[in-house]
């Protein structure tokens, strides 16, 4: 005996139906499409923002560090300035030769040692290496960090190694100061009487190869040439503290702390 079953007609879609899925279909895609981007440019933000307040205590480190130079090389350009006007005093002779070297005896000695700016742009390159310094919305920011990190710093190195050579050059020249120095800060055997710093340069003054070299021209000479070179390098120290400070109050007027 045969069963036979009912059949059941196919449903046919209405294109009405197909629009609708394939709306539906492509909404899920774009919304998820979305989503992941904002995802990632939240992320991206966060990350630059991390990167910003880590650049913005490098420059608050640097701005320290430019303020303490300053500080140290007033004294060094007060040294010297007393140092060069004894000088002329005694080319011109209002001032003996004993006058001149019991003068020197009691003010600190002239040295070519300066401390200089040393800008930390590790965070700087991280985040240009990353490629978050080109998703940097702000360019005014973006401009003055290449600039700051780019060319300041450039600008600085070459002059740190400048300022440290022409120290070098005259300390070689005039070894009483740097001599001086070392037994200041190097803190050597102190039993020895002549590594105390007072009796070994007023040792070193009055030998007869030290009175001719400091009464000499070219002594003069010297002495304002390393002079003219602090000036020389507080002009691009100049320089970096005003680009540092308008960085400074740039980032921080964007309420990063």
């Amino acid at each position: 005996m045969e069963v036979h079953h009912p059949h059941h007609p196919t449903h046919k879609k209405k294109w009405s139906e197909y629009i609708l899925e394939f709306v539906m279909l492509f909404a899920a895609v774009t919304l998820g499409f979305f989503a992941e981007n904002l995802r990632e440019h939240t992320i991206v933000k966060e990350k630059i923002e991390k990167n910003k307040i880590a650049i913005l205590k490098d420059l608050k480190q640097d701005a320290i560090t430019i303020d303490s130079i300053y500080a140290h090389e007033a004294v060094l350009i007060q040294n010297y300035n007393r140092t060069i006007n004894l000088l002329f005093l005694a080319k011109a002779g209002k001032i003996n030769d004993a006058q001149l070297i019991d003068s020197l005896k009691t003010m600190p000695s002239i040295v070519g040692y300066t401390y200089t700016l040393y800008i930390n742009n590790s965070n700087f390159k991280n985040m240009q290496s990353s490629g978050l310094l080109s998703n940097l919305e702000d360019n005014e920011l973006k401009a003055k960090l290449s600039y700051y990190y780019e060319v300041i710093f450039k600008r600085i190195e070459s002059n740190n190694t400048f300022f440290d050579e022409a120290g070098i050059k005259f300390n070689e020249f005039y070894p009483l100061g740097i001599g001086t120095f070392i037994r200041d800060y190097t803190e050597p055997e102190k039993s020895y009487e002549y590594n105390k710093s007072v009796p070994f340069f007023n040792a070193m003054l009055d030998l007869k190869k030290s009175k001719e070299l400091i009464k000499s021209d070219e002594f003069i000479y010297s002495v304002q040439k390393y002079y003219n070179y602090i000036f020389i390098y507080r002009l691009a120290l100049t320089k970096a503290k005003e680009e540092n400070n308008k960085l400074i109050q740039l980032m921080e007027s964007g309420d990063l702390k």
